[in-house]
């Protein structure tokens, strides 16, 4: 079990990472793929209560949102919000059974969020302009050809090692030495011990990180920074668990041996990567001793 589990990660990190060098239209097709993945997923998970998700309107919406954030215009990301959640308010105005279309409507407007904005943000992300502070990394981002945004695939980089790290040391360690429930009824297999020992691997990835990146961080901002990191990815974790026990079922898919649906893999990153966002804008706009 184990062996596939790595094995699975390392194609899945490969799959990541790849794009993300190359940014662009490349990362952009990649979001929008695996937005259309995980829509899949979820609304399959929720159909095991009986709640619809509005199959091509979702889609639809989806791949509105996601073309929207790479226009960078919040006049036209607005908007496709506001479809978002009035879309499928219109569209349960076709059905009698007002209840039973009120909360499709709204499972629907929830699916897209869950997964869209969180992959918008990645987008944002890796296109954020400026250059690393490593030579080593403008190099690769002159290889590819975006040596103007160099500082958006370290700040990339950045997130996506202290989120698998923090997911990878918190899943070793509970497995072995973990004895104390993190969440007993919500996911029975993370501990506190897994838990706490997450956190100190996301808090020194996040120093290491800063470091070999070069993202505009003091070792007193990258500690703390990297500590919320990992904290959020790990209420990323519970919070894709929510909804797996709230329909009832152990995974979302089987796309990924060892690892579930891929949503399962994700879930995660759709938490940090807007955090991460957010994070690398204050740095940016505000001068930092």
């Amino acid at each position: 079990m184990l062996w596939r589990r790595s094995a699975s990660a390392v194609v899945v990190v490969l799959l990541a990472v790849v794009p993300a060098l190359l940014g662009g239209w490349i990362l952009i097709a990649l979001l929008i793929t695996t937005g259309l993945i995980g829509l899949g997923e979820v609304a399959r998970a929720l159909s095991h209560r009986g709640y619809s998700v509005y199959p091509w309107l979702s889609r639809l919406l989806l791949l509105t949102v996601l073309l929207a954030t790479t226009a960078r215009s919040s006049t036209l990301l607005l908007l496709c919000l506001s479809a978002v959640v009035l879309a499928p308010l219109a569209r349960g105005i076709t059905s009698d059974q007002y209840p039973e279309a009120l909360v499709n409507a709204a499972m629907t407007s929830l699916a897209v969020l869950y997964l869209a904005l969180p992959l918008g943000a990645a987008g944002l992300l890796r296109g954020m302009s400026g250059e690393a502070l490593r030579g080593w990394l403008q190099a690769v981002a002159n290889f590819v050809g975006s040596p103007d945004t160099s500082l958006g695939l370290a700040w990339f980089l950045w997130s996506l090692s202290v989120t698998w790290l923090t997911d990878t040391v918190a899943y070793l360690f509970g497995s072995r030495f973990g004895r104390t429930k993190l969440a007993p009824r919500l996911s029975p297999g993370k501990t506190r011990e897994g838990a706490l020992a997450g956190l100190c691997a996301g808090s020194l990835t996040s120093v290491v990180g800063a470091a070999l990146f070069g993202l505009p961080l003091s070792l007193w901002l990258a500690l703390p920074a990297g500590l919320l990191l990992s904290l959020i990815a790990q209420i990323g974790d519970l919070a894709e668990s929510l909804i797996k026990r709230a329909v009832g079922i152990k995974d979302m898919g089987h796309l990924i041996p060892g690892h579930g649906g891929l949503v399962d893999r994700i879930d995660a990153l759709l938490f940090t990567l807007p955090l991460t966002l957010a994070l690398a804008t204050l740095v940016a706009e505000v001068p930092w001793p």
